[in-house]
């Protein structure tokens, strides 16, 4: 079982994808540096042409120096056009503690990938343990109707031998022979729905099954109850976050400093352009003064998301214990009626020896010897079922137990 569980989780594509997803957020905080950080360099160029007409009796002028009777925009606007080609550089100063409050928010979605691919597992594991329990028990009943089978062959052999001796009729024979051919059909249907699950074990770890090997019993046992659960570290983790997101919120509430400065031409005129040739630098400082009482109302709304996180923790954590009393008591009682299985079975066996004398003997009615081995059969597969029960209760009450 531990092999198809090493399986499931090297393979799994929602782990992959979460180790995938978990890298992605890695290098946003690069992005982060770079956006908050880092020199933003950019180059713009602009041509911008605003002629008069009927400026000095032309019918169309580019000029910075219109007449009074020239039709245009005003020269103070425009300037009568302009040409540029520069190169900008901005960078954010003083500005760590907003680096730190964007950082702080993707390290915390980072962490709840973390707690996504231990769920993720979580789950896989108790699924591929439940699916190879059920197909551990359909090999069981396979193994147990193939004896069956063995004594039922052995004992139509005997019955052969009584009928040519007169003690037994031909009809003892043929319904001996008829229930043998009845296992048989029985014993190819449950390797077929062996086969089909333990195909189903193999998709779900992802492994390719060439051949149906044997499998081992389960080795698994009811897990003492734990001090700490999962779900605690998950109402953490969403309490950080509701934190996180209000700091990166505050953000837009400090005061920020740029510099900025660009370099290249920048003129009204194309003449003499090569003399238009400079640079340009300077600090721009914005402080935050009045935004609708914004931040207020985001903080009402945080205090709301706390307490729909308490209200859930409280459900979750009585949902938890009742679960896992519910699980225990079902799980002692199981294990009682196991054990009087075992006492009930060694009858049964007993019984069974008993006919399979008398059976050599010719001392017994066929149907009464068949009735006994349906019987022992019924109460067989009750108690292999119980068994595979009492694995899954164990397997669901460690499941939950987390």
């Amino acid at each position: 079982m531990e092999y198809f569980i090493s399986k499931g989780l090297q393979n799994a594509l929602s782990l992959k994808e979460n180790n995938n997803l978990q890298k992605i957020v890695e290098f946003q905080n690069d992005i982060i540096r770079a956006q908050n950080n880092a020199f933003q360099v950019n180059a713009t160029s602009e041509i911008l042409v605003a002629p008069y007409f009927n400026n000095n009796s032309k019918f169309l002028d580019i000029t910075t120096a219109p007449t009074f009777n020239a039709i245009g925009y005003d020269i103070g606007i425009t300037n009568g056009g302009l040409y540029s080609a520069q190169v900008n550089i901005t960078k954010n100063l003083f500005n760590k503690a907003i680096v730190d409050n964007l950082m702080f928010q993707n390290n915390v979605a980072n962490e709840s990938l973390d707690l996504n691919s231990e769920e993720i597992a979580h789950l896989l594991r108790k699924n591929i343990t439940d699916i190879y329990i059920s197909t551990f028990l359909l090999q069981l009943q396979e193994d147990f109707t193939a004896n069956i089978i063995g004594d039922l062959e052995k004992r139509l052999k005997v019955v052969e031998l009584l009928v040519k001796r007169g003690i037994l009729m031909k009809s003892d024979y043929l319904l001996i022979e008829l229930d043998l051919e009845n296992r048989q059909l029985e014993q190819a249907q449950l390797r077929n729905n062996f086969k089909n699950l333990y195909t189903q074990l193999g998709n779900l770890s992802g492994v390719k099954i060439i051949d149906f090997k044997k499998l081992v019993a389960p080795n698994i046992g009811i897990e003492n109850e734990r001090s700490s659960f999962f779900y605690e570290k998950r109402f953490v983790n969403d309490s950080v976050q509701i934190a996180a997101d209000q700091k990166v919120f505050d953000n837009q509430y400090k005061p920020q400093v740029m510099a900025y400065g660009n370099s290249g031409l920048n003129g009204v005129e194309i003449q003499n352009m090569e003399r238009r040739l400079g640079l340009i630098a300077g600090l721009r400082l914005t402080i935050p003064i009045y935004d609708g009482k914004q931040r207020k109302f985001n903080e009402l709304q945080n205090e709301l998301k706390y307490e729909n996180l308490d209200y859930y923790k409280e459900n979750f954590e009585i949902q938890m214990k009742n679960s896992l009393e519910a699980l225990q008591q079902q799980t002692n009682t199981h294990e009682d009626n196991l054990g009087k299985m075992e006492k009930q079975i060694q009858k049964q066996e007993n019984i069974l020896e008993i006919y399979k004398g008398k059976l050599v003997q010719g001392q017994v009615c066929i149907i009464d010897y068949l009735n006994v081995i349906q019987n022992y059969k019924l109460m067989a597969y009750t108690k292999l079922q119980a068994q595979t029960n009492l694995w899954l209760l164990y397997n669901q009450y460690n499941f939950t137990n987390w």
